[in-house]
């Protein structure tokens, strides 16, 4: 018997499913080695806080239970911690999560949403789930975000403009007078949404911090994202947040889906928020790991663009497939970037002093049988 054809929405027929950097353990099976290192996915190379790990272990008899579908304390906790009311803070599985409800909740076929391409792809994919219509501006010649194009780009479908500061997967940043300018000449009707997941990592004094300055001092109308994904370790249970008006948080919470922070996610995120003076050694080391990394890279004869996040994208004169499958022979997983618009590059993230030897060591001996 013929089975009838299901009927997908023309929306999604040409998107693929996302492709995560390659899973350590994978690897590990599919070539027979016993050491991998992972620098693909901008992970931190640290754990969880101590006493994010230690409420972990002790959440694990409550499991039976689902968790507090409203993140109450979890919102009261970040709303503290950033001078608003809880109602202006959304929170989900991680960052991207909110990206995809915030999309549910504002898009309708035909919208347009602008941000700078080569950058993070839910930004993309999220406003062609919804049938809209994603405009990626090409990014600067120093790899930056192009705000006065991207303003050009605005048209009277416009309904978010997204600007990843800094930018994923090329590092780079804009600063405090650039992107005031570029908030100020936004039209009143347009939501625009700062990501800033790599914001702890960032050492620049010219650097906005958009929650402090943007949300709360200036009280503009827009979206901040931030997460714990990074430097608080806590990429594998997921959660991220945003400071936004109250209505669009409303909005968000209209269409997430329910119980989609964990416990586990919860409890972990608001004892690392009582902890977050630990991250200081956390910060200092990516720092020194980043300029030990971009160094090492450049002495290779490699062009690594100046970062001032958790990983370094390296420019290449070949496709960065090719520079990726050389690596994982030698057990060592970075990330292509034609996923993120960038074929002729990869991203490789800030590890452990240790982690960075054994890939420069990696990329030394691939380089050297193709040149």
């Amino acid at each position: 018997m013929t089975q009838p054809p299901f009927l997908f929405r023309p929306a999604i027929a040409d998107l693929v499913p996302y492709q995560p950097g390659k899973p350590a353990e994978e690897l590990a099976r599919e070539r027979g080695l016993d050491r991998v290192v992972k620098l693909a996915s901008n992970e931190g190379p640290w754990g969880p806080l101590p006493a994010a790990a230690a409420i972990m272990g002790n959440a694990i008899e409550h499991l039976n239970r689902y968790p507090d579908g409203s993140c109450v304390l979890l919102r009261e906790a970040l709303a503290e911690l950033h001078g608003v009311t809880p109602d202006r803070v959304a929170v989900g599985h991680g960052a991207d999560a909110i990206i995809n409800n915030l999309s549910m909740a504002m898009l309708e076929p035909g919208d347009e949403v602008v941000f700078g391409w080569p950058s993070f792809p839910s930004y993309l994919l999220d406003a062609r789930k919804m049938g809209a219509v994603p405009v990626p501006v090409p990014l600067d010649a120093d790899h930056r975000y192009d705000l006065d194009a991207m303003l050009a780009a605005v048209t009277d479908k416009t309904r978010i403009v997204y600007l990843c500061n800094p930018n994923n997967p090329t590092g780079t940043m804009r600063g405090r007078a650039d992107v005031t300018a570029f908030l100020d000449a936004l039209p009143a009707n347009v939501l625009p949404v700062l990501d800033e997941a790599y914001f702890d990592y960032v050492g620049d004094a010219d650097y906005p911090d958009g929650i402090s300055e943007f949300a709360v001092a200036d009280g503009r109308h827009i979206m901040v994202l931030r997460t714990f994904s990074k430097i608080y370790g806590l990429a594998g249970v997921r959660v991220g947040y945003a400071i936004a008006p109250a209505e669009v948080v409303y909005a968000i919470d209209k269409v997430r889906n329910a119980f989609d922070v964990t416990t586990l996610a919860q409890e972990a995120a608001r004892a690392s928020i009582v902890e977050r003076h630990l991250l200081a050694d956390r910060i200092a080391a990516n720092a020194q790991g980043r300029a030990a990394l971009t160094t090492e890279l450049r002495e290779l004869g490699l062009t690594p663009v100046p970062s001032v996040a958790n990983f370094v994208c390296v420019v290449l004169d070949t496709p960065g497939g090719e520079l990726y499958e050389s690596l994982l022979d030698l057990g060592v997983i970075v990330r292509p970037l034609a996923p993120f618009g960038m074929q002729n590059a990869v991203r490789v993230t800030v590890g452990t002093p240790e982690e960075t030897r054994i890939a420069i060591d990696a990329f030394r001996s691939v380089l050297s049988v193709s040149v």
